[in-house]
Parts: C-alpha cells; structure tokens; sequence
C-alpha cells in the first residue's frame, strides 16, 4: 500500500506519446515541454530570481509547476490511456527530470516510476468507487484526487484480482451500504443507550405495530415469559381470501454491548418453541455490534434441532429495522 503521506495526480492522456509503454519502461512523461528551454528546474529559478514575466510565452505555456512537487510514493493517473475511458496508474518513484529529444517533440517533461506499480483499469469497473470515478473526468491538464481511501480500495482489489467487472447499479449500492454501515451501528448504539432493558422491549413492541402483515403484537415479558419476550401474529402468503395463512413468531430483545456471546437468547427461543406450539418461526434482536462464533453455532444447532427459521438483527440490522418502522413516533 502507499506511504501514509502522499498525492494522487491525475494526468491528461494523449494519443501523441505511448504514455502506457513508458510508465512500463519505468518513466512517467508529461507534454506541454516541446521547446529546449522549458526544463522547469532552469524556469523556476528565473522566476524565483527575476519572476512570471521574465519567461517567454512559450516558457509560461510549458511551465507545470506540480512536476516539481512529485515525490516518491505519490501516484499518477493517466486519463484516457491508452484508450478513452482507461486510465493507467503508476507510483512514483522520484523527482522530476528534464531530458530534451531535440526539435519538434514533445513529453520531455519526465520522472521515475516503478515498473511493477502500473496497472490499467477502466473508470467504469465495479471496484471504482463512484467517488473516485468522478475524479476521472478530464478537467484539463492536470489535477489532483482527493479520494485516497477510495483510491487505496482500488489498488486493494487490484492486487486481489478483482478489477475487471463493469459497473451495475447493485454494485453502487453495496458501495453506499458499506458507507452506511458505521452510522448504522452508531444508530444501534444510541438506542441501546436510551432504551435499556425493558425500555427497549417496549420500542420493539411499537416498532411490530407498523410493520405491513402484522395483526397483532403480545408483549410478555417478566419471569414468566416462557422464553417469548414478544409475540408477534403476522400473516403471510398471497393476499386472497384462503391463500393466507396465520403465523406467530417469538421475539427475544437483548441490550447488549460489543460483541454478543451469551447464548441464553438461543436457549429462550428454544423453550419458547416448546411452550408455543402455535409458533413457527423466531427472533432475535440484540443491540450488540455482531455475534460471537459460539453465539452463531448455538443459533445454528437450535434451528437444525427444531426446523423452525430463527432469524437474527444485530449491530447495523438494528438500526434499519428502527429506521424504516419505528424513527417517526406517532404524536
């Protein structure tokens, strides 16, 4: 991966060079550099010393300052190379050098890159993060992408293989959903935070009263509760008289921090099971950032043990779930 400190540089691709055939020989090449005396080192010193106006216009026009602020561990980006909608990258490996052909050519503008970074991938691949695709659209000679973790994404895929699929609408949705994630579970958190316990059975509780198919929704709880913390009545099937069927699923609530190993809501379910024989299906809801192995195992061997589906919202479910029924309470 890259340095910790370092520039991304997009650069404006050209027919009039095989830009990709020299970043694998190892050096980076740039225009706008087709007279002998716009090596940049030389113009920066005549401007530092007698400044803008002592170059001539054609010097002003080769003049591209961030050549000299390449460093080692930046990254280059040639857009539309070597075909429109490709993009070709490289790391660099050192500062800028100068080496002039002679009249009439051009790209003499030139720095060290590493032959083994460069890699060809098209701005439309579903490893291309939306953000960082829309840092690939010519802008003009040059600029830079402030996009590095997306930028980083990429390179991981690319070492992992998995550049080389065009993009979908599914794919930029997982790109968003992955972005969600972490507000997701900070959702979570402050409901854990402000219902605790028996607090947050009750907001379950509400939450089934808005959701479509629900017909009734029992609250149990206590010692009691026969391992049901609540009873939810749904039903399900197609919406025609005798194509629907009437359905109970038992609900255990857990608050719970960090990761959630204590298996007792597995067991409750289970009793539950037995207690309500009308019940077919089960949940568990726990506030928990994710569930331990154990916790997965234990859930696992009580469904294979019961044939009964026993779902589980956990850690960013929570906070969907929330979200979609139960984040406008009702005056």
């Amino acid at each position: 991966m890259p340095a910790d400190e370092y520039t991304i540089y997009a650069i404006k691709g050209s027919t009039d060079c095989d830009l990709l055939a020299s970043l694998r020989s190892g050096e980076g090449r740039f225009g706008w550099s087709y007279i002998e005396t716009a090596d940049l080192s030389q113009l920066k010193s005549r401007i530092d010393s007698a400044g803008w106006n002592s170059l001539r216009n054609e010097e002003k026009d080769c003049y591209q300052s961030f050549l000299l602020e390449l460093r080692a561990d930046d990254y280059v980006v040639y857009v539309n190379v070597p075909d429109w909608g490709q993009c070709s990258a490289a790391r660099v490996t050192g500062p800028y050098v100068w080496r002039y052909e002679g009249a009439g050519t051009d790209f003499n503008h030139r720095f060290p890159v590493d032959p083994k970074s460069v890699f060809v991938f098209d701005r439309n691949d579903a490893a291309v993060h939306p953000a960082l695709r829309a840092r690939l659209i010519l802008r003009g000679r040059y600029w830079r992408i402030y996009a590095k973790d997306e930028f980083e994404a990429l390179l991981k895929a690319q070492d992992a293989g998995l550049v080389g699929k065009p993009r979908t609408p599914q794919e930029n949705l997982a790109f968003l959903a992955k972005e969600m994630e972490p507000l997701l579970r900070s959702i979570t958190e402050k409901i854990h935070h402000t219902h605790p316990n028996y607090d947050l059975e009750a907001l379950v509780a509400e939450m089934f009263t808005k959701v479509p198919g629900v017909r009734q929704v029992k609250p149990q709880g206590g010692a009691g509760d026969h391992g049901a913390d609540i009873l939810v009545v749904f039903e399900s099937g197609l919406p025609i008289a005798g194509l629907q069927q009437q359905r109970t699923c038992v609900v255990q609530v857990k608050s719970f921090t960090g990761e959630h190993w204590d298996t007792q809501a597995v067991e409750d379910i289970r009793r539950a099971f037995e207690h309500y024989p009308e019940a077919d299906t089960g949940l568990i809801i726990s506030t928990a950032a994710a569930a331990s192995e154990s916790f997965d195992k234990a859930l696992e061997k009580m469904r294979e043990d019961t044939g009964k589906s026993v779902a589980l919202l956990i850690g960013p479910d929570v906070a969907a779930f929330f979200l979609r029924f139960g984040a406008h309470p009702t005056a």
